[in-house]
């Protein structure tokens, strides 16, 4: 049952519990008390600091709800103080001169309570609550920081999908052009090829609309709807584009973000010069907790069309969806693009 109580509540109960025995240890030792007064004095003692708690965390849970801390924090800790500190020396005298009287315990009191003890107690009482009092102020602005903090991450994270759905988005204006010019020369000179080109295309808009708002898909999914991608790109540069796939049965099973595949290859042929002369080369494979995609690099000196956004976009989202990163390097004349394979 302990295990179940806040971590809040599980300190203040191990801090009442060490003063009690801490006190009960001095009222023995010090003062030479016997045992059965000395435990109904504990008894009170615990029950005065237990109703005390009571009241300061309801107390500052109302005035959380009617007069939080944001509105001032000095307008509200100072009538919060002296308010808690009048509460506790109240009860403190209703204890001392109420409850004790039934036990007959005035000879104790009288021995041990001097002004200067008074003093020293009331002090003690006044620092306690200020304490508690800076206690509460400081986890009321920790935990407000960290709802910020969340918010800002979760507000984080639909900026990411939000661009990621745009760059999904694009693949309708530009590839569509590009791949209508191929098949309006297609009509005319395979017609049966140009059918085959315009039922690829028609699965490749399927699967965009259909997969539009998810967050993942299985690899096998995806490797599905590339293969018509890749169908309409080497019908479009023939010879000059090839795009081998090494993947692993296992890989398939696990999960990427939609048209990331696509977004990698796009990228490819975006940025290198694809012709007879130098043709472009893109394998995909599988790389332990990676989908690898690289190609070899022969960068165009202008690319008119690029943001430079999309590899970032990528990157942020997979920062969202896996603590495993999404990496790009460069070496050895090649580009490489590691995805995480997501279980």
């Amino acid at each position: 049952m302990f295990t179940k109580l806040s971590s809040q509540t599980r300190i203040i109960a191990t801090v009442i519990a060490v003063l009690l025995f801490f006190s009960f240890f001095m009222r023995w030792y010090v003062f030479g008390i016997q045992w059965h007064i000395n435990l109904v004095l504990m008894l009170i003692s615990g029950s005065m600091m237990t109703v005390s708690w009571v009241f300061f965390s309801q107390f500052h849970r109302y005035l959380d709800k009617v007069f939080p801390y944001e509105r001032g924090i000095f307008l509200r800790i100072i009538p919060q103080v002296l308010i808690t500190f009048g509460v506790v020396y109240m009860l403190s005298w209703f204890v001392m001169w109420r409850v004790i009287g039934l036990f007959n315990f005035e000879d104790i009191v009288n021995k041990q309570y001097t002004p200067l003890a008074q003093a020293a107690g009331y002090f003690a009482q006044f620092m306690v609550v200020v304490l508690l009092n800076v206690l509460h102020l400081a986890e009321y602005l920790f935990r407000k920081w960290r709802e910020n903090a969340t918010r800002a991450a979760h507000l984080e994270q639909e900026k990411a999908q939000v661009q990621f759905d745009n760059l999904k988005n694009q693949l309708n204006p530009h590839f569509l052009f590009n791949s209508l010019t191929s098949l309006d020369s297609l009509i005319q000179d395979n017609p049966e090829l140009a059918r085959q080109f315009l039922q690829q295309l028609s699965k490749v808009f399927r699967y965009v609309l259909q997969h539009k708002d998810k967050g993942l898909v299985p690899l096998h999914t995806e490797w599905e709807f590339i293969k018509n991608y890749v169908f309409l790109l080497t019908t479009r540069f023939e010879n000059t584009l090839q795009i081998n796939f090494e993947i692993e049965e296992e890989a398939y099973q696990r999960k990427i973000a939609p048209v990331t595949l696509q977004i990698l290859i796009e990228n490819a042929l975006k940025h290198n010069i694809i012709s007879q002369e130098r043709p472009l080369t893109i394998r995909i494979s599988t790389d332990g907790a990676y989908l690898k995609v690289e190609n070899n690099l022969q960068l165009k000196k202008k690319v008119e069309t690029s943001n430079k956004l999309g590899l970032q976009n990528l990157r942020t989202l997979y920062s969202f969806l896996t603590d495993v990163s999404f990496e790009t390097i460069e070496h050895s004349g090649k580009f490489v693009a590691y995805v995480p394979l997501i279980e």
